[in-house]
């Protein structure tokens, strides 16, 4: 029962997160925000449009849009056939990353980014990805 809760807390948790990407996404592209930059030079809330995909390698959108959407279709059948509880939150953070993602690519052209990290600049999408790809592979090598 516990462990339910627990797992019930994380998939409301990723629910809330994926709210404030959005929230976070469409503020910085108001023109309220005009793109200036908040924060210093290794970590700043800033807005990047991001033409391609990880590490902004550019790969056509006609290419990622089905790509993306072919890639969220095969994962929610595989985690639907799962029954651990960590794998398939590992899943929903992935899941609802890409989503997220997804839809900036196919509603403006390409995808909001707006957390500068060093000389990175992400979003919390993209954030969820590698936490749930991460508890994923640790959930499987713990599992070996």
């Amino acid at each position: 029962m516990r462990s339910k809760i627990i797992t019930l807390f994380g998939f409301v948790g990723v629910l809330l997160l994926a709210l404030l990407d959005r929230l976070l996404k469409m503020s910085v592209e108001s023109s309220v925000f005009s793109n200036k930059v908040i924060g210093w030079r290794f970590f700043a809330f800033e807005r990047f449009h991001n033409l391609g995909i990880a590490f902004g390698i550019p790969i056509p959108l006609w290419i990622v849009v089905p790509l993306t959407l072919l890639f969220l279709t095969a994962l929610s059948i595989w985690v639907k056939k799962i029954n651990i509880s960590a794998a398939k939150l590992a899943f929903f953070m992935i899941f609802v990353g890409a989503l997220s993602n997804a839809f900036d690519r196919v509603t403006y052209g390409y995808t909001i980014d707006y957390l500068r990290i060093i000389d990175a600049i992400i979003n919390i999408a993209d954030i969820l990805v590698v936490a749930g790809i991460t508890l994923l592979v640790s959930k499987q090598v713990s599992k070996d």
